[in-house]
């Protein structure tokens, strides 16, 4: 049977004796509920109230086949559907026996963005693109993982078909025993992750990208550490705010939904160590515990809160309410069918 771990990275920058790649411990010396940013400034917390209306105005988005207008609703919807139409792995063309990293043909690279760029349209994040020199490091990465038949982010010299290159994005990525498409889903599932859920954290990151993509039959790795990226959102829900699709839930858990691998909610400079979570239900309570997620996976500060003796349901909308914080968040989820 085909091994589905999956192991999730730290942010470059934190302290203590956590793993992490880079040298830059800066986190250390910044106030609780600030952060740091790549030029070394702190940035404050932000002080207001956050709260995330319902989403019904048009909206115009890119998809494969052009541009779309229409509700959030059936933009996501849309996007659910569409972009996860072709999930063809390509073809690898490397060698596992003779250690030769290859590549993999159209369209497998692109369906992996594609669905990661998916997940991020959901959470009202933008898209991130890939990077080529970054693309043969993971490849080398997703050689190495599917040669040894196991995963880490610090593989030894001694292993089957170790290079530097591979060693390097091992450490910097989000890695899976599985080819690249088929782990997007598990790394938003995170199941097997209940103290960090670091894979989805990393995905939903403001600093994501660009991206490493590398996949082999069993195994592939995708660079998340080290990003540009400037989404600058004070924080990231998923299930995210306003629409979403209900299918999501299921996707790549195997049989582990979202409510039992767990909600989260992240961000860079809202400290949630102390923070309470309430789910309403059409004004009835849903009960939830919460848990408080390791530091530095993809965001400083992150919580998780599964469903205790309650499901999602389809057409339903849970009002999630994060208290116990200096900047109470307040969201809507509108759990839609998307067939």
């Amino acid at each position: 049977m085909r091994k589905l771990g999956l192991v999730a990275l730290l942010l470059i920058g934190c302290s203590g004796n956590q793993i992490s790649s880079g040298d830059d411990d800066a986190g250390s010396e910044v106030d609780a509920g600030s952060r740091v940013d790549d030029a070394g400034n702190v940035v404050p917390p932000v002080d207001s109230a956050v709260v995330v209306p319902p989403v019904d105005s048009a909206v115009v988005v890119p998809i494969d086949s052009g541009v779309v207008t229409g509700p959030r609703r059936d933009q996501v919807c849309m996007r659910w559907k569409n972009d996860r139409m072709n999930r063809s792995e390509g073809t690898f063309t490397g060698s596992i026996a003779q250690c030769q990293p290859g590549d993999v043909t159209a369209p497998g690279r692109a369906n992996a963005l594609k669905l990661l760029n998916m997940y991020r349209f959901i959470a009202d994040l933008p898209a991130v693109t890939n990077d080529a020199a970054l693309d043969v490091k993971a490849q080398a990465c997703a050689l190495m993982m599917d040669a040894n038949n196991a995963l880490s982010h610090t593989p030894p010299t001694s292993w089957t078909c170790y290079s530097a290159a591979g060693a390097e994005a091992a450490g910097k990525s989000n890695i899976a025993s599985t080819a690249g498409v088929e782990a997007m889903d598990l790394y938003m599932n995170d199941r097997g992750n209940a103290t960090t859920m670091g894979h989805r954290r990393w995905f939903l990151s403001n600093s994501l990208g660009p991206v490493g993509l590398g996949s082999a039959p069993d195994g592939s790795c995708a660079w998340v550490i080290g990003g540009g990226g400037r989404a600058g959102k004070p924080w990231m829900a998923w299930p995210a705010p306003g629409p979403f699709p209900f299918e999501a839930m299921s996707a790549g858990g195997f049989g582990s939904t979202i409510d039992v691998t767990g909600w989260t909610v992240q961000s860079d400079n809202i400290n949630l160590g102390s923070a309470t979570v309430t789910v309403t239900d059409a004004g009835q309570a849903r009960p939830v515990s919460v848990t408080q997620l390791g530091a530095n996976y993809g965001s400083r500060y992150a919580i998780r809160f599964t469903a205790n003796g309650w499901t999602s349901q389809a057409g339903h909308t849970y009002h999630v309410v994060v208290g116990g914080v200096t900047t109470p968040i307040t969201y809507d989820v509108e759990m839609v069918t998307c067939p």
